[in-house]
């Protein structure tokens, strides 16, 4: 599966311009990660830019920073689901493997994955079938790379002729179906990675015949030790949101703040709430104040001790910092030159 499609360049260039941002790329991932909530939870029909930024408590003002529109966020779930399956794939090292064992890490990983994020699956399988304009086109264009994918079986075991393209398009097709029939049976107990054998069976069986077919049928599952490590080994930066299991509402000016802190931290003296209403280009004093009181109240930063009629001095817990470090240090923040 390649890159995001024509109609996706508005969501590949705004991811890009910001990711330098690490305070953008959270407030994505957070936004990606309710819009996922809410497709599970409400279908497509009831996911909408106010619910997405509700949910994931960020301002409307800072959702169309990142998206245009509603469809362009459903299109980037599934463009960044698309590109965590290729980057499981790439770490386990397929790519001159046999046809067969490409199909079948690759499956693996698909199955895998909507194993381990059911949400992700019904979103990404069942809802966008229910959806149009950009979100059919980014689904399909998946599509399609999948199936030249599969069509590379016509040139295996000598039966190119006895196959046509459509074969892998249909294929496609049903494991599509059959995967999005299962994820929307919320409360079932087997789980899609036992369908591994089944499918590659029908997969392999018009390419590689009879016999090869009925191998994929007794082919035990990766164990333990070949697993993919979908829990993992994915979850590089992206995706994370470091505020998970916190109470506080990380806003755009917010988390500004904590990374002036951060950056302004490591001398004799912390630094004061106006070095970091500079920083952090908060020009009014009782804001900056507000804010400062806010990272205080969740545990992210500290007022120092200091002497009676001295301005304060803040630093960060280490809470604060590991938030920072989640975030970016100093990234869409930086101390002037001057």
């Amino acid at each position: 599966m390649g890159a995001g499609g024509p109609l996706m360049r508005g969501v590949q260039a705004r991811r890009d311009e910001g990711a330098g941002d690490g305070i953008l790329a959270l407030q994505r991932a957070r936004l990606l990660s309710a819009a996922v909530g809410l497709l599970a939870e409400r279908g497509y029909g009831g996911v909408s830019v106010a619910r997405i930024s509700a949910r994931a408590g960020i301002s409307r003002r800072t959702y169309y920073e990142i998206f245009e529109n509603r469809e362009q966020c459903l299109a980037a779930v599934l463009l960044d689901a698309e590109e965590r399956v290729l980057r499981l794939i790439a770490r386990n090292g397929v790519a001159d493997l046999p046809w067969r064992e490409r199909v079948r890490c690759g499956l693996w990983v698909i199955l895998s994955l909507a194993d381990s994020e059911p949400a992700l699956a019904r979103g990404c399988l069942v809802e966008t079938q229910r959806a149009g304009g950009l979100v059919t086109a980014e689904r399909e264009r998946i599509l399609e790379r999948l199936t030249s994918i599969v069509d590379e079986g016509r040139l295996e075991g000598g039966r190119e002729r006895a196959t046509g393209a459509l074969t892998a398009e249909a294929l496609v097709g049903a494991v599509a179906t059959i995967l999005a029939t299962r994820a929307s049976q919320a409360g079932e107990q087997s789980t899609l990675r036992e369908l591994l054998g089944e499918l590659m069976s029908m997969i392999v069986l018009p390419h590689l015949g009879a016999a090869a077919a009925r191998r994929e049928l007794g082919r035990p599952l990766p164990s333990e030790l070949d697993d993919l490590q979908v829990h993992s080994a994915d979850r590089d930066h992206d995706g994370v949101d470091p505020l998970a299991g916190m109470p506080a509402r990380l806003t755009y000016r917010t988390a500004k703040v904590l990374q002036a802190v951060a950056s302004l931290d490591g001398g004799e003296r912390g630094p004061s709430n106006r070095e970091i209403a500079d920083l952090a280009e908060v020009h009014d004093h009782g804001q900056i104040s507000k804010l400062l009181t806010r990272l205080e109240h969740y545990g992210l930063a500290k007022r120092a001790v200091v002497g009676r009629g001295e301005p304060n001095s803040w630093e960060l817990t280490e809470t604060g910092r590991r938030l920072v470090r989640g975030i970016g240090a100093g990234q869409g923040v930086q101390r002037s030159a001057a």
